[in-house]
């Protein structure tokens, strides 16, 4: 897997000169930044004007803690105690939403004399986590208020659920938020405020302080920066073993591919352990020698078969694109999402530690 550290940069410098200057960018870096390196990307992001990050678990954190990443990190997801002290020890904010999360905050800010940071989750639609309903909400703030002194409001958010299909129901969840923005102001705190993700970012009634931008940063699914953004994945593998088969006979588990006519099948040696999905077999396409070939039969755990029959340059040196760009030709993750039945975040973060990454130098800064 080749990374193209220029897209990553550009990608960010984007999304930046897409949103005003006083709204901040909170850059999603969690499962690795969807597949791209979560350390890399984070330090082009920062270069590109990146304000904070988020992931979704305190090990990713301090993951970036480690590599010397200082930028403010908030930890989207929810959590056990051990998260939580984690969350802590890692210096990065955790979304709460229930008063125990709070407890444990303040009583590991006070076991090592420290504060603790969290931003308040409202769940304003999305029925995964949040606070729900205006009661809880007041009893949380109060908790917080007359028990948690140790732990920093640093702010508040929610998360639209259908932002790039549904309009209304967006809009309604952008009410619920501001009311509960509202109680919360009323309650005494000044938190920073975001709540619209890549789909959202470009509604002036969505930016608040603060997007939080995810998937866009990766090349895709962003709304008003239609040909500013690039794909920065490369899937790319060599062929084993290239024979020609007749007319009538089978290629793979289940002989689910027959041959029509007399051809050339390549051996490519990836498959679904290496997180290429097995549901794309006899639907997808690789790039041979700049043209598309088509995977003959079912994806094997560890090889996959081409029918190269048409391409007639194909031999063992040739280079198989089976996700990014050859010649003129782009096989993107929105194309293999859509032929599996699914979304591309699957597709980019998808692969294995069996797939070697490695990084383009494609970017002086």
């Amino acid at each position: 897997m080749m990374i193209s550290r220029r897209a990553l940069y550009e990608n960010a410098c984007a999304i930046r000169e897409n949103i005003p200057e006083r709204v901040r960018m909170m850059c999603v870096v969690k499962a690795d930044a969807y597949g791209h390196g979560s350390v890399e990307a984070a330090r082009l992001m920062l270069r590109a004007g990146a304000d904070a990050f988020a992931v979704a678990i305190a090990e990713e954190a301090q993951q970036l803690r480690d590599a010397g990443v200082r930028a403010p990190v908030l930890i989207l997801g929810g959590g056990g105690e051990a998260a939580l002290r984690a969350a802590v020890a890692a210096d990065a904010a955790q979304a709460v939403y229930a008063p125990e999360m709070l407890d444990v905050l303040e009583d590991e800010a006070r076991r090592r004399g420290a504060r603790a940071k969290a931003h308040l989750k409202i769940d304003s639609g999305m029925s995964r986590i949040g606070v729900r309903d205006g009661h809880a909400l007041d009893a949380l703030l109060a908790h917080w208020r007359n028990d948690c002194p140790d732990v920093e409001m640093e702010g508040i958010f929610t998360h639209f659920c259908a932002a790039e299909s549904d309009p209304a129901f967006t809009a309604e969840q952008n009410r619920r938020f501001g009311a509960a923005l509202a109680r919360v102001r009323a309650a005494g705190f000044a938190p920073v405020v975001h709540a619209a993700a890549t789909s959202a970012m470009a509604g002036k009634d969505f930016q608040y302080d603060m997007i939080r931008a995810g998937i866009g940063l990766y090349g895709t699914l962003a709304p008003g920066l239609e040909g500013k953004l690039s794909y920065a994945q490369t899937l790319s593998a060599r062929p084993v073993r290239i024979q020609e088969i007749s007319a009538g006979e089978s290629v793979g588990y289940g002989r689910t591919f027959v041959a029509r006519r007399d051809s050339r099948i390549m051996t490519v040696p990836i498959g679904y352990g290496d997180g290429y999905p097995r549901i794309l077999s006899n639907r997808a396409e690789a790039l041979v020698c700049g043209r598309r070939a088509p995977i003959a039969g079912n994806v094997c755990m560890d090889m996959l078969m081409l029918d190269v029959t048409d391409i007639p340059g194909a031999n063992l040196d040739s280079e198989v694109v089976l996700m990014g760009a050859q010649g003129g030709e782009r096989i993107t993750p929105d194309e293999l999402a859509a032929l599996a039945g699914t979304i591309p975040y699957e597709i980019m973060l998808g692969f294995s530690a069996r797939v070697r990454r490695c990084y383009a130098d494609d970017l002086e800064l």
